[in-house]
């Protein structure tokens, strides 16, 4: 609630309510009027929160994040595990999730909570810049490693007969390659712009640059991080279930057009991973857009009537996209918890144990009963000739016991 209009006089909260003022100016009583300084103080319970969650809650994420990562790269990469393109995929998602924990997250709790390092980056241009390019490359890498991965299955899906001409390891590792170098190119755009570091939710001062400042490209960058992909893997998954629908109607009908037991399981997986990043970044998504929105689509001065209205709600809206900044994180380091708990993910589950020394049952080492199964047949004895009558074998050597010589 917006308290009334208030003689600033009779303001029960000084200017030391607000963090930096120390000695109030003119421009700082101009900017916080009486009733602002009551809000931010009905607000603050919620900021402090927010702050706390996204310092040690970071922290927390970040621990765990590169642990269950790192587990699960170990698991991805076993000799049997790298034939399914699937697992390349998620072996990728993996370390890159890594390297966003690290690089961008880690780095923003440090700058956040220690002054000292935050000032190296201030009076270093150049790390400034460094520390844009891999934020955005790490970020967008990790988002779009799942669209490529939701067009393979999605591929394979509409088009089984051409998807297991189409999608291969081989391919599979040219496609993230790929994606790799377009978003790395695509970043150093961050050498020559500056973009959303002036408001950071770690809440360290930005870095003084010399970078060109375009409001625009915000717009830009939020569509390209969240809407972008998040409209494709609705739409990709939304197709690749009616896909499953049809398939599972041509099963019953014993059609050969079905999508193999393998195939189904890497989809449903993949619809896991993906609707877990759709649900928590969309929330941000809705508030960046926004606030973007409300702060550049408005000019309110102080002297306005709608100024406290205004600014209120651009503080709400700050604080809002800090909070769910902090569940967006979760994105990075939840994938380990959803391969373990998909009933997709038996041969994960699996390697996973034996990893860690758990006996495994014989029938979840799948990949152990396919290569017993292939060499079964690469050693079958051939039939043994019928009784009903020679060979076509004994017939043609019987021919040329009679034939002359030269004919033989």
């Amino acid at each position: 609630m917006i308290p009334s209009k208030m003689n600033d006089t009779d303001c029960q909260y000084g200017f030391e309510v607000i963090e930096g003022i120390t000695n109030a100016t003119e421009v700082d009583k101009q900017t916080w009027p009486c009733e602002l300084r009551v809000f931010w103080v009905e607000i603050y319970p919620f900021v402090t929160l927010v702050r706390g969650l996204l310092s040690y809650g970071t922290v927390f994420i970040i621990v765990l994040g590169l642990l269950f990562n790192l587990t699960s790269l170990l698991v991805l990469t076993r000799k049997h595990m790298r034939k399914s393109t699937m697992n390349l995929y998620l072996s990728a998602l993996a370390i890159y999730d890594c390297l966003a924990l690290t690089m961008n997250f880690m780095i923003g709790v440090l700058r956040g909570q220690n002054k000292n390092i935050n000032k190296d980056f201030q009076d270093h241009e150049d790390l400034c810049k460094f520390h844009g390019v891999i934020v955005e490359v790490f970020n967008l890498l990790s988002i779009w490693i799942i669209v490529s991965f939701t067009i393979e299955r999605f591929i394979m899906i509409k088009f089984p007969l051409k998807g297991k001409q189409l999608v291969t390891p081989r391919r599979a590792i040219y496609v993230i390659i790929g994606v790799s170098l377009g978003v790395l190119v695509f970043s150093m755009h961050k050498i020559a712009v500056s973009g959303f570091e002036g408001d950071s939710v770690f809440g360290y001062a930005a870095c003084k640059t010399r970078r060109a400042i375009f409001v625009e490209i915000i717009y830009f960058y939020v569509a390209f991080n969240t809407w972008f992909p998040t409209l494709t893997i609705v739409t990709l998954n939304t197709l690749i279930l009616l896909e499953i629908r049809r398939n599972k109607k041509k099963r019953a009908q014993m059609t050969t057009q079905s999508m193999s037991k393998s195939d189904e399981k890497a989809t449903k997986l993949l619809l896991l991973v993906s609707s877990a990043y759709v649900v928590l970044v969309l929330p941000l998504g809705l508030i960046q857009s926004t606030e973007l929105i409300w702060n550049n689509t408005q000019k309110v001065l102080p002297s306005d009537p709608d100024y406290i209205y205004f600014m209120s709600t651009k503080i709400r809206l700050k604080w809002a996209r800090a909070f769910f900044f902090f569940f967006y994180q979760l994105n990075f380091a939840v994938n380990f918890f959803l391969y373990v708990s998909s009933s997709s993910a038996t041969r994960f589950r699996a390697t996973l144990k034996m990893l860690l020394g758990i006996k495994v049952d014989q029938q979840e080492m799948t990949w152990n009963n396919t290569m017993k199964s292939r060499a079964t047949k690469n050693n079958s004895v051939a039939p043994a000739p019928s009784d009903d009558g020679p060979s076509n074998r004994d017939l043609h050597l019987k021919k040329k016991e009679f034939l002359p010589e030269s004919e033989a």
